[in-house]
């Protein structure tokens, strides 16, 4: 299961003492399943990570989980995915063509051509085309 940022940040960066009932749902929403990341998800986590001035223990082990998370990387299904994604969301206005969402477009592009849903807490994915979701809404509010 593709796990988007938010979501990879609460279950597996953050510090345990701050876990919330969403982070409960989520680890059940995930048993059984491996947890996956896209480049996006990575790259955002690293910046967060420099951007703040973690010190070197503590980005050392951001380094260590990330590179024990398997990660979707950039292909040519990817692309096309993210093109794909792109065009059918500018056509029905869906807010996730918009240039804000390009992150966010990027991790859906990792999940569609892979065929894996994503777990987020992030709405911006709701009724996006061809895109399965593993959150249920009725039960989340945005973090």
């Amino acid at each position: 299961m593709l796990v988007d940022t938010d979501v990879f940040s609460h279950l597996f960066i953050r510090s345990p003492s701050a876990a919330t009932d969403l982070d409960a749902q989520w680890r059940l929403t995930l048993r059984g399943r491996r947890a996956i990341i896209s480049f996006q998800t990575r790259t955002e986590v690293l910046q967060g990570a420099v951007a703040a001035g973690w010190g070197q223990t503590r980005y050392v082990r951001v380094r260590s989980i990330l590179d024990e998370t398997p990660t979707i990387g950039v292909d040519n299904a990817v692309i096309d995915a993210h093109a794909q994604l792109f065009a059918e969301c500018r056509r029905s206005g869906h807010p996730l063509q918009s240039k804000l969402h390009t992150g966010d477009r990027w991790v859906a592009a990792c999940a569609i051509p892979k065929d894996v849903p994503i777990l987020a807490v992030d709405r911006i994915y709701q009724n996006a085309p061809r895109l399965e979701l593993a959150t249920n809404w009725s039960t989340t509010n945005d973090v």
